[in-house]
């Protein structure tokens, strides 16, 4: 086409744009009811506004291929910051373009068909590059909607930590936790259990070290690494979990209201350093709740540690290598109310063996292993003698 064309071919577009806008605008709110809010005059504005340029913006481009787009797609990028504040998805914006596209090409094409030098191979060119300028905007949109999603949820990070420092903090005011809950779009729940974790391996890629469950409150910023976990006794809530810290030594704290998180946070921080210690053994996460004895053993040494030598002296006279199961047995015992079944179920032994050793103790103790005046300090003496001389075979 020649110059002189394609300045009339140009000028006839020009011409027919409002036509086209006016169009596009209405089968886009007729076609997408979603984005149609009567009651706010600043959606029908945003519309028009977006369709006036994008079709105004692509004349020009026709007209100058070296026409610049960076006003365009700042305001597109904008755009798609608003439409995300204001809850529309991008694929419904994204349908919107797809039915303004089609009104555009088919109007404009119709309008310039017949005029000179219009071929079909140039009606095709029209269509080509405004799909590649429909892309251009897209992108524009989806960086401002990813921006903005990217700033919303920084912004949530930000005020679930804040919440978390709170609730970890002593006697927090509850009318603060509900404004502060509300605030981070968290929802307070019946009860929580604070998770006191420790890193497994510090060369762990840091978005597997960093999983934790979708619906707890993570303190990992914390030089003592923590989480708030809602209703953490609901069922298979232990199990998931597990599962999810997989990369944490983790420990639980005693299921409480929302208000009682420190003292949550301070038995599972407790229960977890004798789990790194070596203090306890076993699954994960350490629920701290079954190792009280031994968290209150270990709160006092000198004290456990008389009782040891008090309680336990006959069982230092034992060869090392009867030892350590006359006290596993002593301790099924006590907590077993010395029923010769349930120890023999807990360790896995035949009932006859739990009796052959009960008479052993009771040659050893004599009656006093009976009193129940002496059952505790005997509990918290044996937990603590177990766990500072583990079993090496």
């Amino acid at each position: 086409m020649s110059d002189a064309e394609v300045a009339a071919v140009i000028a006839v577009m020009r011409g027919r744009a409002p036509a086209v806008v006016a169009e596009a605008v209405q089968a886009i709110e007729a076609q997408l009811p979603v984005i149609v809010r009567p009651h706010d005059p600043r959606y029908a504005q945003h519309l028009n506004r977006s369709v006036s340029l994008m079709i105004g913006e692509f004349i020009e481009l026709m007209e100058d291929d070296e026409h610049p787009l960076d006003r365009l797609l700042d305001f597109f990028r904008g755009f798609g910051a608003w439409t995300t504040e204001e809850g529309i998805r991008p694929e419904e914006w994204q349908t919107a373009f797809s039915i303004g596209t089609g009104i555009t090409i088919s109007r404009l094409s119709e309008a310039v068909q017949d005029h000179p030098g219009v071929t079909p191979n140039v009606i095709g060119q029209i269509a080509q590059k405004t799909l590649v300028y429909v892309d251009q905007v897209t992108a524009a949109m989806l960086a401002g909607h990813k921006d903005t999603q990217a700033r919303a949820a920084g912004e949530q990070h930000l005020r679930r930590r804040k919440l978390l420092d709170l609730l970890i903090s002593e006697s927090p005011s509850p009318d603060e936790v509900r404004e502060l809950a509300l605030d981070a779009a968290w929802r307070i729940p019946m009860t929580v259990a604070a998770v006191a974790l420790h890193r497994r391996d510090p060369g762990v890629d840091p978005a597997r070290r960093s999983a934790v469950p979708a619906d707890a409150l993570a303190g990992l910023h914390l030089p003592e690494p923590c989480l708030i976990i809602p209703d953490p006794d609901g069922p298979g809530r232990r199990e998931a979990l597990a599962a999810e810290l997989g990369v944490w030594t983790a420990a639980i704290g005693p299921t409480t209201e929302i208000t009682g998180v420190a003292r949550s946070l301070a038995w599972a921080r407790r229960a977890l350093g004798l789990a790194l210690d070596g203090h306890i053994r076993g699954p994960e996460p350490v629920v701290a709740a079954d190792h009280v004895p031994l968290m209150q053993a270990f709160r006092d040494r000198d004290m456990t540690e008389y009782l040891v030598a008090a309680r336990l002296a006959p069982l230092m006279e034992v060869r090392d290598q009867y030892r350590r199961r006359l006290a596993t047995t002593l301790l099924s015992c006590l907590e077993s109310g010395f029923n010769a079944t349930d120890v023999a179920s807990r360790l896995h032994l035949h009932a006859q063996t739990v009796r052959y050793r009960l008479r052993q103790l009771e040659e050893l103790f004599g009656t006093a292993m009976y009193e129940p005046r002496h059952h505790l300090e005997f509990i918290i003496a044996l937990h603590y003698w177990l766990a500072t001389n583990p079993d090496d075979h």
